[in-house]
Parts: structure tokens; C-alpha cells; sequence
């Protein structure tokens, strides 16, 4: 390589070196050394040209000798250079390997070090918590030794006393220690023992008594029922005989529920709260046609629908239809296998799983039983032996000259279209047992108002936070000239609670149904064991048709709720029905006779479980309807 370095060298000079060196070339011999030319310089101060590999003359015939000895220095230099560099190098490398050999070692014995101090720390912990062990039991055993002494301290300072056939142990305070199986009281003076055992005994007796009482009540309650629905199948059975001997009545198809809405009105049975909204989401969304329904546009009854939904549509006469006036149609009965002697109203209006609950039939692990099957209402016994009754919350709206559109999906919900031949129409969303979820009016130009919205969720109700209703706004007089304002100051003591309530809540909880005002009203008078009312009754309920009439006028939103009231003779299963009955009755009286708007009305029996007068006779003003305005504490806004 430095030969061939030399050699470019000196074609370089001869290429581009040789113009100003051309003068001088017989002054400097030139000596080849190998294949590298060397020039020969006169002294140190002479000019090399670039490039060119050159020595100094030593003599005047020693260019030759001169020029390898200079080469041999050179290559003896770069040897040596090369030689230096690479004992640096492994020098460096040398020292590099022992470093790192040095750092790993370090770090060995560092952690070495750090597993010895964990252990070593582990250790300590075992032993500081073998010795607080230890110290544990040995301060649970000086406990129990030192509760022992003390009770049995105690034992020996106890006053015992004997009321009747106890023996009762007075005790010192309320942290001493009760002999087991002793009867026992903290006196509340060293020396009142005898009278406090006395009381605590009264106490406890009562107490005892109070469940007995309540045990033998449910029995009662329990054996009536029995005795009710025994008689109830006797009925239906000698009506299914009738039925049978009957060559007239031909029999109809029976309806049978699916599965899936059996499954929903038994959760609707099990929790008759308001459903939650997971439980409202397959429900009321569906049952919306689609969840992204504006509720503010009237719905068209012909618009597709989705999957598994059943829609019927009729249009209402007087032949289908019950007027106050008029009794409820007796329940249908079997006439042979599958047929029955007509469809039961609840049937009728898509509510199959309800009106199918048959008499007598356990529900919900035994816990709930149906008592009566009218087939326009179901009563159910609860777990705690009330009541509660079923039906559809849309019957009042089935007037004549309507078209109904029902649109029934497979869990037992249905929404219901009610279009007049004005042009009005209201839709409610119903779960399976018939109770309105949610209704809506739209007027002919199809502007919305919302009655009922029971979709919202429902706000816990601790009636104890309840304020107590107020006697001067507790009634609206209507033989007075104050009715309007009466029912004004209601209005404004109602939205003074800042909050609002479901129309489940209203109907169930009395403590919440007493804060809206009774609107008092002549009595209605019903024949024994019937629901409809005369027409000469019905005039009696003048002042008050156009009392709402009046309100409704100035709230299209405004809602009355009906109540119907027994006395308590009779079973209360069957109280309950007729009470419910006779409520729809007086509904129907206001809408024939005053043109209320059923829509703004709701119904709701109960029987003989408010009783205005404490009798269990026949007391008449037991057997009461009364009408309240709930406007002000039901919640209508849409979510």
C-alpha cells in the first residue's frame, strides 16, 4: 500500500509538480527503491514537491544508499506506529474488560447484601408478629378473665323480683350482663325494681298480644279468602253448566298468553312499584315503536311496526261499550276444551296474560295468590295480606265513535292509539298488568299534553318527611263561592314540597294521596253489591262536572283522581272490586252527563281499607266515591 501511495505520489509530481520543478531536476538526483521514486534533496531547506517522497543527500554519491535508508526509517516508523496502536488498543480493551468485571462483582455482592438485610428483616417481622400474637392472646384471656369476674360479681349484687310466673333479673345498667334465659330491665332508680319489672312485663304482654292479634287477622283474612274463592268456583262452575245447557251462546275461541308476557306480568305482580329502566327499556321503548320517537308528534296508527307486535284496531259503538248506568259483564266461563263463553274485557284489550289469571292460582313462590277474577278485574292478595287490584287504565277512554289501534308486543305491554272523530287522539304506553305508564293528548292541531308519565324515575318517598295536610286546604267546598280559590291555594301548598310524585306513589301511598285536596261532593248512592248508577243519581254530580270542566279548561294537563270506598262488611277481596267499579261508574257519569274528558281522569278502588268512619258495620258513610285534584303533585314531564 505505500508503495502503490508512492507510486501515485509520483506520477502527481510529474503530472502537475514538474512546471516549477523543471528547473532544478539536474540539481536533485532521483534513486528508486523498489518501485517507489526518491528524490534526492541538497539540504533540509530545498523544496520537496508535494507529493513526492523525498530524503537528504548525505554525500555526494549516496543517493541510492541514502534513499533506502530513508524508506527503511519510514516503513520501520509506520511498523512501529501500528505496532503502538494495537498495544493501545488491547491496553484499552484489557482495561475495559477488567472494569466491567470489577462493576459486575460490585453489583453481585450488593445484592447479596440486600437479600441478606430481607431476610434478615423477614425474620424480625415473624418474630415481632409471633410475639404480638402472643400478646394478643394473653390480653384476650386476662379479658375473659377479668368479663368472667365481673359478671360473677355482678351475679351477686343482681335483684331478682317475681311478677306473675317470671322471674325477672333487674340489672345495674344497660352494659351489665343478662344471666342467659333470664327475663331482664335496667330500673330506672335503685329502688323502682318492682314497678319497672311490672311495666316491662305490661309491655312485652302487649307487645306479645298485638302479634297475636295480627296472626289471628291474617288467619282470618287467609280463611275468608278461602271461603271467597270457594264460593267463586262454585259459581263458575254451576255458570260453566248453564253455559253448556245453553244452545243459543256459541262459544269463542280462547285466547292463550305467551310465555313472555306471563313472565312480565308475573315481575309486574311481584314488584307493582314503578319498574326500573332496565326493566322499562324492552317495555316502554319498544312499546314507543322506536326509541328515538318524538312524543311531542302525534304517531300514526298505520306506521310499520316492529317485529312480534300484534295490532288490532276497531272502531267503538255502544253495543261493545258499558255506560254508569249500566253492570259490568259477567266473567266468561269454559265451555269445553279451549272454547270459553266469550272474551273477558281484559282480553279484549290485548291484556291476554292478565285476564287469563285463573282464581285461586299461587304466584311468585306461592307468596301473592289471585282472589278474583271478574274478567274486567283481578284481585291479588300481597305478602303482607293487602290487597291490590288490577284492570285496564284505559277502559274510560273507549267511547263510541273512536277508533282504537292496540299494538300488543310479546311482553304483554301494549300502547294504545284513541283517535276521535275530531281528530284528537291519546296514546298510552301500559305495562301488562293494564296500568298507564304513560299517556299523551294530542288536540286536533296536534299539539301534545302530557297526563301521565310514569316512565320517569320514581323518587324514594320517606313519609315521615311528609308534611301534614293542612285542614283548611284539605277540602274544596263546592256549595261555596270559594272552590276556585280554594283549589288555587291547594295548588300552590302542593308545589311548596319541591319535589313531585309518580302516579303510582299517589294511588298507593295515603300519606302522599292526603296531600292533595278532596273535592267535596253529595253522595252517589249504589244498590246493594252494584256498581252502576241511576240516572237520577247522576244528577248530583252537577257542581262537580262543571267544577272540572272549569279546571280543565284552564289546564288542559289537569288530573282527578276517583277514588271508591266500602264499608267493611263483606270480604275485603270483593270490597275492593266493587269499590274500584264503582269509581269507573262515576267516571263515566262525569264524561256522559258533563262532558269530562276521560282522559284527565284516573280510577282507583280501595275498598274498605280507608274507612272514614271506624265501623266494621253497615256504616254508609263508609260506602263513599270522592275526587281529588293531583295535578299538582304528579309528575308529567317527559323525559
Amino acid at each position: 500500500m505505500k508503495r502503490l501511495i508512492n507510486l501515485m505520489t509520483a506520477l502527481s509530481l510529474a503530472l502537475y509538480v514538474v512546471p516549477p520543478f523543471v528547473a532544478h531536476a539536474q540539481d536533485y538526483p532521483v534513486a528508486f527503491v523498489g518501485d517507489i521514486q526518491v528524490i534526492c534533496l541538497p539540504d533540509a531547506q530545498a523544496l520537496c514537491p508535494e507529493g513526492a517522497f523525498c530524503t537528504i543527500l548525505t554525500g555526494p554519491d549516496t543517493c541510492q544508499m541514502d534513499a533506502e535508508q530513508a524508506y527503511g526509517n519510514q516503513v520501520a516508523a509506520d511498523q512501529a506506529a501500528a505496532d503502538q496502536a494495537a498495544a493501545d488498543q488491547a491496553a484499552a480493551d484489557q482495561a475495559a474488560a477488567d472494569q466491567a468485571a470489577a462493576d459486575q462483582a460490585a453489583s453481585d455482592q450488593a445484592a447479596a447484601d440486600q437479600a441478606a438485610a430481607d431476610q434478615a428483616a423477614a425474620d424480625q417481622a415473624a418474630a415481632d408478629q409471633v410475639a404480638a400474637d402472643q400478646a394478643a392472646a394473653d390480653q384476650a384471656a386476662a379479658d375473659q378473665a377479668a368479663a368472667e369476674q365481673a359478671a360473677a360479681d355482678q351475679a351477686q349484687s343482681l335483684q331478682t323480683v317475681v311478677v306473675g310466673d317470671k322471674q325477672v333479673v333487674c340489672l345495674l345498667n344497660v352494659e351489665s350482663l343478662c344471666p342467659e334465659g333470664a327475663f331482664c330491665i335496667t330500673p330506672l332508680t335503685p329502688d323502682s325494681c318492682q314497678a319497672d319489672a311490672e311495666q316491662a312485663i305490661a309491655l312485652e304482654s302487649q307487645a306479645d298480644q298485638a302479634a297475636q292479634d295480627e296472626k289471628m287477622a291474617a288467619e282470618q283474612a287467609a280463611a275468608q279468602d278461602a271461603e271467597v274463592i270457594a264460593a267463586a268456583e262454585a259459581a263458575q262452575q254451576q255458570a260453566e253448566a248453564a253455559a253448556a245447557a245453553d244452545p243459543t251462546l256459541v262459544p269463542v275461541e280462547a285466547l292463550v298468553a305467551e310465555p313472555q308476557a306471563v313472565d312480565a306480568l308475573a315481575g309486574v305482580l311481584a314488584a307493582p312499584q314503578a319498574p326500573t329502566q332496565d326493566a322499562l327499556e324492552p317495555m316502554v321503548a319498544v312499546a314507543a315503536a322506536a326509541k328515538s320517537l318524538d312524543i311531542m308528534t302525534p304517531p300514526q296508527a298505520d306506521a310499520p311496526q316492529p317485529a312480534g307486535v300484534t295490532v288490532t284496531t276497531e272502531t267503538v259503538t255502544t253495543t261493545v261499550t258499558r255506560t254508569s248506568s249500566q253492570e259490568f259483564q259477567p266473567a266468561p266461563v269454559k265451555m269445553g276444551n279451549a272454547k270459553k263463553s266469550h272474551l273477558s274485557d281484559l282480553e279484549k284489550v290485548g291484556l291476554v296474560a292478565l285476564g287469563a289469571l285463573v282464581i285461586g292460582a299461587m304466584i311468585n313462590d306461592n307468596r301473592q295468590q289471585v282472589v278474583s277474577n271478574s274478567g274486567d278485574r283481578v284481585v291479588v292478595r300481597q305478602y303482607d295480606g293487602s290487597y291490590l287490584v288490577y284492570k285496564d287504565d284505559d277502559a274510560l277512554l273507549r267511547q263510541p265513535g273512536s277508533t282504537v289501534t292496540t299494538q300488543t308486543f310479546p311482553d304483554g305491554s301494549t300502547r294504545v292509539i284513541v283517535e276521535r272523530p275530531d281528530g284528537s287522539q291519546i296514546v298510552t304506553i301500559r305495562d301488562a298488568s293494564g296500568r298507564a305508564l304513560q299517556r299523551v293528548a294530542y288536540d286536533r292541531r296536534g299539539r301534545a299534553t302530557v297526563l301521565i308519565d310514569d316512565v320517569q324515575p320514581e323518587i324514594w318517598v320517606d313519609v315521615r318527611d311528609l308534611p301534614r295536610p293542612r285542614p283548611t286546604r284539605a277540602t274544596i267546598d263546592l256549595e261555596g263561592q270559594n272552590a276556585a280559590l280554594q283549589a288555587a291555594l291547594a295548588t300552590v301548598d302542593a308545589q311548596e314540597l319541591g319535589r313531585k310524585f309518580s302516579l303510582r306513589q299517589i294511588r298507593t301511598i295515603p300519606q302522599v294521596r292526603n296531600l292533595a285536596p278532596t273535592i267535596n261532593m253529595s253522595g252517589i248512592t249504589f244498590a246493594s253489591n252494584s256498581a252502576a248508577i241511576d240516572p237520577s243519581e247522576a244528577a248530583k254530580l252537577n257542581k262537580l262536572g262543571n267544577f272540572i270542566i272549569d279546571r280543565i279548561g284552564e289546564n288542559p294537563g289537569e288530573v282527578f283522581l276517583i277514588e271508591g270506598h266500602t264499608d267493611a262488611v263483606g270480604a275485603a277481596a270483593a270490597n275492593l272490586a266493587l269499590s274500584d267499579r264503582r269509581a269507573e261508574s262515576v267516571a263515566k257519569a262525569l264524561t256522559e252527563y258533563f262532558g269530562v274528558p276521560p282522559e284527565n281522569m284516573v280510577v282507583q278502588g280501595y275498598g274498605e281499607a280507608e274507612l272514614l268512619v271506624p265501623s266494621q258495620g253497615d256504616e254508609r258513610a263508609n260506602r263513599r266515591v270522592a275526587v281529588r285534584m293531583i295535578t299538582a303533585l304528579l309528575q308529567q314531564a317527559v323525559r
